[in-house]
């Protein structure tokens, strides 16, 4: 069907919302409740072209996830708009301090917050409810020391190794955060290239900003990468996606398992909140429930264990479970022949007093060890400082994922940023190395470590009242 201008510009309001986007009409009026971002930033272009303003933040195959009764048809090219989106602004104008001025991880955040919107800074920082388990994540670090060996050679150390068969400079890789050029326009394209240019693998979201030829594009080699993976409800819509991630050479499936559904991110709801005449007087709001909502229609909450031999039947990557959070689901995981699994809470937005990923690891190696059992583990959350990779290498973690700490990088300096952030927490590991006494990653285990509080949870709740 081919829909002229003067049709599309008749549904130009809330209740009735036409959009077209790269030359396809969509009625996103049911859509708008559930949008990410709130209603607002949609409702704006009802009735008009918002391709430009879509595309800054969106992949054009994101709109294959919208239902076909959306689609209204292919806009009339011959007749006129009545206004086009012009590319948003991202931010006001903010001087920022020389990249060089930027010592480690923290450093990075600290611009970012200072270029990037509340907004945006509310939904990377969102966690579950009274956000103890986000907290968790990085205060459990302190709980584990440091126990150096002396008179060791040290002058040369191999930060090198292998993961998932791979070959990495360090024991990392970057996490999957969706959206990636909400922090900044390189978008998921800048941490691709900083990962290849350190040479550690990247772990691509499947609901990213660019597409995953886009990634393939920036690339100057044979870089490392995974796909994260939600399942789709429609079956026929994942095995497309793994068709495409398999066409640009990626390696291995991190299947999220611990999102069957998606938990209450207060800090992002917040903002989601919008005063419509409908909600001032029923008292509801459709779009508060934030990403989560918006997401959930595309994650099957019925995925089991009897599913993993359907991943088996349809690719050859390698096969991970990410959000493994109990050493007996490792060790099902492992009896079942998985490649290997990520310790993670999912950054803490899941579910609230769930344990972190390295106290995870002290529980869940040991058991597999005693059985005799063969998988790589990987843990993710609060990963900040060289000392950290190594304390998780220590306890059995073959790498650490690097998920906001990456994308405060990223939001930053963009690409520049994100490779000078991993060139920092590389060398903060190589010295970390030295100073153990390590003279490689194969001989970093547990006797470097103390963890004798390690199972002590201290991180304090904070009121309960509506923080409004």
């Amino acid at each position: 069907r081919i829909v002229p201008w003067s049709e599309v510009a008749k549904h130009d309001s809330v209740h009735d919302c036409w959009v077209v986007l790269h030359d396809k009409v969509y009625d996103l009026t049911q859509f708008l409740g559930q949008h990410p971002g709130g209603a607002k930033v949609i409702a704006k272009w009802a009735g008009k072209d918002g391709t430009a303003s879509f595309a800054a933040i969106h992949p054009e195959a994101i709109t294959q996830q919208l239902s076909q009764e959306a689609f209204m048809g292919e806009v009339d090219k011959s007749t006129s708009p009545t206004e086009r989106a012009a590319v948003p602004a991202r931010d006001e104008e903010v001087v920022l301090p020389p990249m060089q001025t930027c010592l480690n991880s923290y450093d990075f955040e600290a611009v970012a917050r200072r270029r990037l919107q509340k907004e945006t800074l509310d939904y990377l920082t969102s966690a579950a409810d009274d956000e103890v388990t986000f907290r968790e994540n990085s205060a459990v670090f302190s709980l584990v020391w440091l126990r150096p060996a002396i008179l060791v050679d040290v002058k040369e150390v191999d930060t090198t190794c292998r993961i998932l068969g791979a070959a990495s400079s360090f024991p990392a890789y970057i996490s999957s955060v969706a959206l990636g050029k909400l922090y900044h326009p390189d978008g998921e394209c800048g941490l691709a290239i900083g990962a290849e240019k350190i040479g550690i693998p990247f772990a691509i979201p499947c609901m990213g900003s660019n597409s995953f030829e886009e990634i393939k594009s920036v690339s100057t080699g044979e870089p490392t990468r995974w796909l994260q993976l939600y399942v789709n409800p429609d079956r026929e819509k994942t095995v497309d996606m793994i068709r495409r991630a398999e066409a640009i050479g990626t390696e291995a499936l991190l299947i999220t398992v611990d999102a069957p559904v998606f938990g209450k991110r207060e800090r992002d709801r917040r903002n989601k909140v919008e005063v419509t005449p409908v909600n001032q007087q029923s008292g509801t709001n459709s779009s508060s429930s934030g990403v989560a909502a918006a997401l959930q229609e595309f994650v099957d909450s019925t995925l089991t264990w009897s599913d993993l031999a359907w991943f088996r039947s349809v690719t050859k990557m390698k096969l991970v479970l990410k959000g493994v959070q109990r050493w007996e689901d490792a060790v099902m995981a492992a009896e079942a022949g998985l490649d290997g699994i990520v310790l993670s809470n999912h950054g803490g937005r899941q579910l609230d007093f769930a344990r972190s990923g390295l106290e995870l690891l002290a529980e869940v190696v040991p058991e597999l060890r005693r059985r005799h059992l063969q998988m790589e583990v990987m843990m993710d959350g609060g990963v900040r400082r060289g000392t950290d990779v190594f304390k998780a290498v220590a306890l059995g973690a073959s790498a650490v994922g690097l998920g906001r700490a990456a994308i405060w990088a990223l939001g930053s300096y963009g690409t520049d940023g994100v490779e000078a952030y991993l060139q920092i927490l590389k060398s903060e590991f190589d010295l970390c190395m030295k100073l153990c006494g390590a003279k490689s990653v194969a001989e970093i285990g547990p006797e470097f470590v103390s963890c004798d509080f390690l199972q002590t949870h201290a991180t304090a709740a904070p009121a309960r009242t509506l923080a409004v």
